[in-house]
Formats: C-alpha cells, sequence, structure tokens
C-alpha cells in the first residue's frame, strides 16, 4: 500500500512538471518553430533531404560522364593516331573490308524459350 502511494505520488509530480513544461512560452515557441520548419514551411526538411538525394544522384551521374569522356577521348586519340586500330574499329563496326576480300558475318541466333 505504502509502494502504490508512492508510486502515485512520483506520477503526479511527474505530470504536474510535464505541464509546467509545455505551458512554459519559450518550450511551446520552440516546438511550435521546430514543427513548421519540419512539415508547413515551403522548403521544409522533407524537401532539403529530397533534394540533397538528387544532388548526390545528379554528382554521380556527372562523374559517370566525365569517365565516359574520357574513354571516348582515349579511343577517339587511338582512332587517329593508330592505323591499325582504325582498320580494326571499321571492320568490327561497319563490316569493311579491303577489295579483295569477302566478309561473312555470323550471327547468333537467340535461344528459345523452355
Amino acid at each position: 500500500m505504502q509502494m502504490k502511494r508512492q508510486l502515485i505520488a512520483h506520477f503526479c509530480s511527474m505530470k504536474k512538471r510535464l505541464i509546467r513544461f509545455i505551458k512554459n512560452k519559450y518550450t511551446l515557441s520552440t516546438v511550435v518553430f521546430l514543427l513548421w520548419l519540419t512539415f508547413f514551411n515551403e522548403i521544409d526538411l522533407i524537401y532539403i533531404f529530397q533534394s540533397h538525394r538528387e544532388v548526390a544522384a545528379l554528382r554521380n551521374e556527372v562523374q559517370r560522364m566525365k569517365d565516359d569522356n574520357a574513354r571516348a577521348a582515349e579511343s577517339l586519340h587511338d582512332l587517329t593516331t593508330n592505323a591499325v586500330s582504325l582498320e580494326k574499329f571499321a571492320r568490327e563496326n561497319y563490316y569493311m573490308k579491303r577489295d579483295n576480300e569477302v566478309v561473312y558475318v555470323f550471327k547468333e541466333r537467340p535461344q528459345p524459350a523452355q
């Protein structure tokens, strides 16, 4: 019985402290301000996090494009300076041949669905 009274008294004092804390004008204004920033503002926190994700994705795409550009520039340099690689490229991609050659192109047939 004694323990039950102490527990009830403890909860009542906690409840009074909580109500006093909530009624504090500074606490209330801080909570309202944080809610406004989080949900109701035009540029809220959700928008900011989504924007950061989009920026990170765009930066990854820019890096990928820079890598592709570097590979293409290297390939272009190789094709313009090396006659053997130019001939290989022309034969593989455009099926070009010399005058005294015959080129047969074999394409694999797609496997039937099982």
